[in-house]
């Protein structure tokens, strides 16, 4: 997939818009560089990442001006239930607040539907300071879900975030469950039983607003 894109408010040149297929390139390299040094505690390791990768579910995209590789998203498409998740994004540091960020999440969302033809939603893990970033995108949040990130040391509260090519006002019960459990699962690494994810997991309300 490849596509060129101009950042909404010119303050960027023209940017294209690349999977990045062959994991011993320059410009994995460099975009792996990028993920390397705005990721530390939540991070994968390259190895892992390179692993991840060879399923082909697990891909790579990266933003160029020319030659030169600004920014970077890692996403997983789920399969069953059908979504996709970004797992990891961000720009190089010298480049960031010039749009190329936002420009690259609204290229992501616009291409939902050819990254997985049957995905309907794009999953996040949120972070407080980072809710306002993707609200502008139409990106909302799983009201009163009480979710937890499995970091290395110790869970994390975070907020799970969904842009809906349905724009839906709320999902099921049953639906965002599943979409905990296969983020555990794929994501994760963590099985049904996990004490996490129990501990959890039956608090999600029938109904869920996206607000």
């Amino acid at each position: 997939m490849h596509d060129r894109q101009a950042c909404a408010d010119d303050s960027c040149a023209n940017l294209s818009f690349t999977r990045v297929e062959q994991y011993y390139s320059r410009r994995f390299r460099d975009a792996l560089w990028i993920y390397l040094s705005e990721f530390h505690g939540s991070r994968l390791p390259i190895t892992k990442i390179r692993s991840l990768l060879r399923t082909e579910s697990y891909q790579l995209f990266a933003v160029q001006d020319a030659e030169q590789v600004l920014a970077m998203a890692l996403i997983w498409v789920c399969a069953r239930p059908a979504f996709v998740h970004l797992d990891y994004i961000a720009v190089k540091r010298e480049w960031k607040g010039r749009g190329i960020g936002t420009a690259f999440y609204r290229w992501l969302i616009e291409h939902l539907g050819h990254l997985s033809p049957r995905a309907q939603l794009l999953t996040l893990e949120v972070e407080d300071e980072l809710l306002g970033f993707y609200r502008r995108s139409q990106t909302q949040t799983l009201h009163d879900v009480p979710y937890l990130f499995p970091a290395p040391r110790g869970p994390l509260p975070m907020h799970l975030m969904v842009y809906d090519r349905q724009a839906r006002t709320t999902l099921s019960r049953t639906v965002v469950q599943d979409i905990i459990r296969a983020l555990y699962r794929g994501i994760h690494n963590r099985g049904a039983n996990d004490a996490l994810l129990r501990s959890f997991i039956s608090r999600v309300p029938q109904r869920v607003s996206l607000l």
